[in-house]
């Protein structure tokens, strides 16, 4: 038995006005053929399948097609998307006869001129191997689903937790399913259910947040015997392309008329909950910093959901820094930046000596530059390891790095964007973020998986970026409407979902 198995994994924000480039692959990771397994076969989804396939068919060969890693930015280049669409198809073709293809995916990744990069993906693997061999794939919990994708693959998995720690447990549940489709030889019914909603990252908290009774009701679903995929995907909202919303998902074995009335049912209650999820308290940076200096203990850990690496913004906000900068913080402010030029700056005075340079605003329109004066105190290359919310064993290269230093301010500037969620950024530059008063994690809600255990307190911070949750700042032009929050949706059954939708 033959599994190809692949991977092209990017989340985009459509207001960030960086393009993704080959070159940001190639500083994540690109690898063809065999070193698809050897190289990443131990790294997130593609851990979670290769280990449970191996248990259920233990003498499956897996060809490699290639894989494609970046982190999340803004639309992929033109000519950097035909490249990978020729790569897969030209893999696909050498590879040969293959029983199945399993396919590790984001699910909210668009191009300059394609705003469904994961659809065609989808639908030019299905070409290529025909009606009758079975594609299978793994989804972020944050994938705008599309007819295109729903129709391409036989089974599509999702992740069930937000912060994303269940990677490997999703791509388990698609070796099952492929596992059923080629013992089976039969073809599954999908339901889908199209929800004309985007809402607050801030509140997609599926363990203790609004929508967590709903994934509770998704694992039960997926114990029964007939179910082969139960999704519940929120949307990346930062994604100004048609179709998006949050989509419910059903894939049954037999098809039965009964599940007809679950998924309405679910579909229904999470269409109840759009109020209640855009209910966000957020503080402006002046307030952020007199909130965290009340706090008994240390740190306080600002969520700056609005610049949030995790979520496609640029990284190089400066709302925050200025704020710091007016006043002494007692026990420190440690943040991080991404910006090439501040690192060259960086570089060019040397460790130990005077840095004074403009720093971060000039990635995209949100915030100015702010002039930073102080010392280097250390200069490093930023590799370290991820593990724990979004992957597990992933190699992160966020180039040259540098340690910056103004009176209380301390500063990771970095070449590359990269998991503004994760407290190993810091220690990656030696600095332990449980030292300091005020940490900065560039996230909306993922950074809670890592810093929760030992944060004295969380706040979330109100300032403008390509991923805040100020809609009305923030120009779409190519979502359906109507579409809540711009517009007053009385009901889900809306002309544009009930084409969106399947089953």
């Amino acid at each position: 038995m033959r599994i190809a198995v692949g991977q092209c994994w990017q989340e985009t924000n459509t207001f960030n006005p960086q393009v993704t480039r080959w070159s940001d692959f190639e500083a994540m990771g690109i690898a063809y053929g065999d070193e698809v397994v050897e190289r990443y076969g131990q790294t997130g989804e593609l851990s979670g399948f290769l280990e449970e396939f191996r248990k259920l068919q233990p003498q499956a060969e897996y060809p490699g097609l290639a894989r494609f890693g970046c982190w999340p930015s803004g639309s992929i280049e033109a000519g950097t998307w035909k490249r990978i669409k020729e790569t897969f198809v030209e893999r696909l073709q050498a590879v040969g006869k293959v029983d199945g293809v399993y396919l590790t995916l984001h699910g909210a990744l668009c191009a300059e001129d394609d705003p469904d990069v994961t659809g065609t993906l989808l639908k030019l693997t299905r070409d290529v191997v025909g009606p009758d061999i079975p594609v299978v794939g793994s989804l972020d919990l944050h994938a705008n689903i599309t007819l295109q994708m729903m129709q391409s693959a036989d089974v599509l998995s999702g992740y069930h937790t937000s912060p994303h720690v269940d990677g490997p447990q999703t791509a388990a549940r698609a070796a099952r399913a492929l596992n059923w489709l080629l013992s089976s030889g039969k073809k599954p019914t999908t339901l889908v259910r199209k929800l004309p909603m985007i809402t607050a990252a801030e509140s997609h908290n599926t363990f203790v947040g609004p929508p967590a009774p709903l994934y509770r009701r998704l694992e039960e679903l997926e114990r029964h015997p007939d179910v082969l995929s139960a999704c519940l995907y929120m949307a990346m909202p930062w994604y100004d392309q048609p179709e998006l919303g949050w989509t419910y998902t059903l894939t049954t074995k037999s098809g039965s008329p009964e599940w007809q009335k679950v998924i309405d049912d679910i579909a229904k209650d999470a269409w109840n909950l759009r109020h209640v999820m855009e209910d966000v308290e957020r503080f402006a940076p002046d307030k952020v910093v007199a909130r965290a200096l009340t706090v008994s203990g240390k740190p306080v850990v600002v969520g700056d959901g609005a610049d949030a690496t995790n979520s496609g913004s640029t990284g190089d906000s400066t709302s925050l820094v200025i704020e710091f900068l007016k006043q002494p913080i007692p026990g420190g402010a440690l943040s991080f930046m991404i910006d090439r030029n501040a690192v060259a700056a960086a570089y060019a005075a040397g460790e130990g000596n005077t840095f004074d340079a403009q720093i971060g605003g000039r990635l995209a329109a949100y915030s100015p530059p702010v002039r930073f004066q102080g010392r280097v105190e250390k200069l490093l290359d930023m590799k370290w390891i991820l593990s724990g919310h979004i992957c597990n064993n992933l190699p992160i290269d966020m180039g040259r790095g540098a340690v910056v230093r103004s009176g209380d301010v301390t500063l990771v500037l970095c070449e590359r964007s990269g998991p503004g969620s994760s407290p190993k950024l810091y220690e990656c530059a030696g600095l332990d973020p449980r030292n300091f008063k005020i940490v900065v994690a560039k996230s909306p809600a993922g950074f809670r998986a890592d810093y929760s255990p030992f944060a004295a307190d969380i706040i979330l911070a109100d300032c403008p970026g390509p991923a805040a949750a100020h809609w009305a700042s923030l120009k779409f032009e190519q979502v359906n409407r109507p579409l809540f929050p711009f517009d007053n949706v009385a009901s889900p059954d809306v002309e544009w979902c009930r084409n969106a939708s399947m089953g």
